[in-house]
């Protein structure tokens, strides 16, 4: 059976209901931003269940290719339908249930009135306690693939941008980063300079590549801006100016 972590409260009440729909034949929409969980959500109402590409499944209706009968299926992108009309007359001539997964809200209304119950996943961000559990689980996961021992939590870089997507990535890159020494990094940052040289004012428009990490690393470290400015070797007018110029880098 698929896992669909679930530590926070909310995510709690949405596996009990996803335990519901395990037992009761009905459509279901499952919803929230790309890398929440919906696929393994849906997955986990339907562990048996294959996975369609709306984009794709309504090209094989149309061509009539696709043999599916008294079946349950999990549809990805169902907002993606856009031959409404004919997706609806499918699933009711051959008895289909649907457990759909949506990035949005905006479908249209009657693709809406085909499900019963609405499941909306919140972003990481809202659901401290998954991201802890979903950490230490890419954290092995990544230890295990790599062939590396554990690494601390206070060393594991934390970006849930893009919720489990950027999280992965993010706990990936730092057991990379544990061997990556400063002759790897410069190269790397060579590299990036390199492919993104243009026009006559390079250095002005690349040089945020260095300052910005200089300057959240200082700031995450000394806190106030006159410690910052002073262990910089900056006056807090320069300071304050690069703070403002990076603000929403920062």
């Amino acid at each position: 059976m698929q896992e669909y972590i679930a530590k926070d409260g909310i995510s709690k009440e949405i596996l009990n209901s996803a335990k519901l729909l395990q037992a009761v034949e009905v459509n279901a929409l499952i919803l929230g931003e790309s890398g929440v969980g919906k696929k393994s959500l849906a997955k986990y109402i339907l562990p048996s269940s294959d996975v369609y590409e709306a984009k794709d499944l309504q090209k094989d209706i149309i061509d009539d290719v696709v043999v599916l009968q008294n079946r349950a299926i999990i549809i990805d992108k169902i907002n993606e339908i856009t031959n409404i009309d004919v997706f609806l007359k499918w699933i009711e001539d051959n008895s289909i249930r649907i457990i759909a997964i949506s990035n949005t809200e905006n479908l249209n209304q009657k693709l809406k009135d085909v499900f019963s119950i609405n499941l909306e996943i919140p972003p990481l961000s809202k659901r401290e306690d998954d991201t802890k559990a979903l950490v230490s689980k890419f954290s092995h996961e990544a230890s295990s693939i790599l062939d590396m021992p554990l690494i601390s939590q206070s060393k594991l870089i934390v970006n849930i941008s893009n919720n489990t997507h950027s999280l992965r990535k993010s706990i990936y890159f730092s057991y990379l980063f544990e061997t990556i020494g400063e002759h790897e990094i410069l190269m790397f940052l060579e590299k990036y300079i390199s492919e993104n040289l243009h026009g006559e004012n390079s250095y002005k428009e690349l040089s945020y590549i260095f300052e910005v990490p200089l300057l959240k690393a200082s700031t995450k470290k000394y806190k106030s801006q006159v410690q910052v400015a002073k262990h910089l070797g900056l006056n807090r007018i320069t300071l304050r100016k690069k703070l403002e110029i990076y603000k929403e880098l920062l």
